[in-house]
């Protein structure tokens, strides 16, 4: 089949247009339910582009060449918008639902989906209340879901035609790369099956121009990390797996309560196999590229999706639109029941999510299981909301607090929440991502000792060992309360709280990853 017989493209007055704009509506409601949540660690990225506009480099603290930037790409979107003169955070966020939108309705152009399919990936998709809480949670999370929605349409218009044109090479080359821009570890996603595409068609030397354009996309964001940092990996890579994270039993958790609630697991029941031989060379090698590509992800996943910060199902949302969208497009044949359970399924969700916690995970009651750690599950995203509410409130009376001492020195804050920092802008800041070194990891003492401010989480899992350390400084009285303390309903009453001492211990950090405790190494 040529181009030019390929079908024609669905026009989109054949589409149910009511339920494509009530959809949309819908996800949008849904991202304005959750809008008082915003994930700590946007608040991370969102110095650094301050920084960037600034004119003082894409750093975190001034001076010091340290990226615990996980997606290049959002945080140099992020900058763009604090050179615009807008907040960039809260910009980014207004934004993102119609990102996710953006990539939803193309897939819906491009692959003309109708009926109960139409239905089964918008619901299991775009209306999932995990998809809607991470894409205002000011985090790549949108960014990526819409890539990898736009990448997987398009490989299966190329999968029906059994053809791929050298412009639609190129087109999956650039999603290719803005997928690996925004998140690293998306290549497990997208290169088995655009190598698989590549091995099929490697006489074609438009194919090679794609895959050049897109290694080089990829290659250069390396390429400046490398010159600029001095690493290519930002540090949440060695602090939560290099270094070690949560035990493996929590990402296996995790895994398996998403599949189950997402409601993958169901459709997958009711996929029709199909008839692999007489497909296509180039159709065959998709679908082994696509196997290749899902037991690589659920391999990873079971290692990361239950790190600290991936609450949410974090890790799965940028690829459940496009699981969704290949699923609905292999039912067998039309079922009202299973579309019915479906709505009722995720409208249940939205209301545990909204009213019971963000990261529910019932199978954690189960033998094996039980011994799997949920972070935040009964935590809501109005609670949430409230606690960065506090940390804003607490940045303002600490700034506050230092300009009345009068004193002409940098202030140092030591931070369990590294987003604190965005309203601090004139403080140095010690956090486990932005203080990593390789020559002397993660120096939590020196770190609180180092500080002139030390933050109490009372929820972390580190207890009380913060105001422990702190109350044997010498400049800290043994029996000091609290500064700007709060009591936040947290799973139970947890305090945070603040030390102040006047004299904390120098801890000069050296100014490249690759470098020790000190400024000389």
């Amino acid at each position: 089949m040529t181009a030019s017989n390929l079908p024609a493209r669905p026009r989109i007055s054949d589409m149910n247009s009511a339920f494509i704009i009530g959809s949309a509506l819908t996800f949008l409601a849904l991202c304005a339910l959750f809008w008082g949540f915003t994930a700590d660690d946007a608040y991370i990225v969102g110095r650094y582009a301050k920084n960037a506009a600034a004119g003082h480099g894409l750093v975190y603290n001034l001076g010091e060449y340290v990226t615990a930037l996980t997606s290049p790409l959002h945080g140099l979107l992020e900058t763009g918008l604090a050179l615009l003169g807008l907040d960039p955070v809260t910009s980014y966020r207004l934004i993102a639902p119609f990102v996710v939108l953006a990539g939803w309705f193309v897939a819906l152009r491009q692959t003309g989906i109708q009926g109960q399919a139409l239905v089964v990936f918008t619901v299991v998709g775009l209306l999932s209340p995990f998809l809607a809480l991470w894409t205002v949670g000011g985090l790549e999370t949108p960014l990526l879901a819409c890539f990898t929605t736009l990448l997987v349409s398009k490989l299966i218009v190329v999968n029906r035609a059994g053809v791929v044109s050298g412009r639609d090479f190129a087109i999956l080359g650039l999603l290719a790369g803005l997928m690996f821009l925004t998140r690293f570890d998306s290549v497990l996603v997208s290169v088995p099956v655009l190598l698989a595409v590549l091995i099929t068609q490697y006489r074609r030397p438009v194919i090679w121009a794609g895959a050049a354009f897109s290694l080089a996309l990829a290659v250069s964001w390396l390429v400046f990390s490398w010159a600029y940092y001095g690493d290519i990996f930002p540090t949440s890579y060695y602090v939560k797996l290099a270094v070690g994270g949560r035990p493996p039993i929590d990402s296996l958790s995790a895994l398996l309560n998403f599949v189950v609630l997402s409601g993958l697991l169901v459709l997958v029941f009711f996929v029709r196999s199909g008839d692999v031989e007489k497909r296509t060379p180039l159709s065959k090698a998709i679908l082994r590229g696509a196997a290749i590509s899902a037991v690589l992800l659920l391999l990873y996943a079971s290692r990361s999706s239950g790190q600290h910060m991936m609450f949410g199902y974090r890790l799965f949302m940028p690829y459940l639109m496009a699981a969704g969208l290949v699923l609905s497009l292999s039912l067998r044949k039309e079922r009202p029941m299973l579309t019915a359970g479906l709505v009722g399924g995720q409208a249940t969700m939205i209301g545990i999510v909204t009213f019971w916690g963000v990261n529910p995970a019932p199978l954690a009651r189960l033998p094996l299981l039980d011994r799997a750690y949920a972070e935040y599950e009964f935590i809501t995203p109005k609670t949430y909301g409230l606690f960065m509410d506090m940390l804003k409130a607490d940045a303002q009376d600490i700034a506050a607090h230092w300009q009345e001492t009068g004193r002409d020195v940098q202030p140092r804050i030591y931070l369990r929440t590294g987003g604190t920092g965005y309203w601090l802008p004139e403080f140095y800041v010690f956090e486990a991502l932005v203080s990593y070194r390789h020559g002397c990891g993660v120096q939590t003492e020196g770190s609180i000792l180092g500080a002139h401010y030390m933050q109490q989480l009372g929820f972390s899992k580190m207890g009380t060992y913060v105001e422990d350390r702190g109350h044997a400084r010498d400049d800290v009285a043994h029996d000091a309360p609290l500064m700007f303390s709060t009591t936040l309903e947290w799973m139970g009453p947890q305090v945070t709280g603040y030390l102040y001492g006047p004299e904390p211990t120098p801890l000069e950090l050296s100014t490249t990853i690759g470098g020790g405790c000190s400024k000389s190494q």
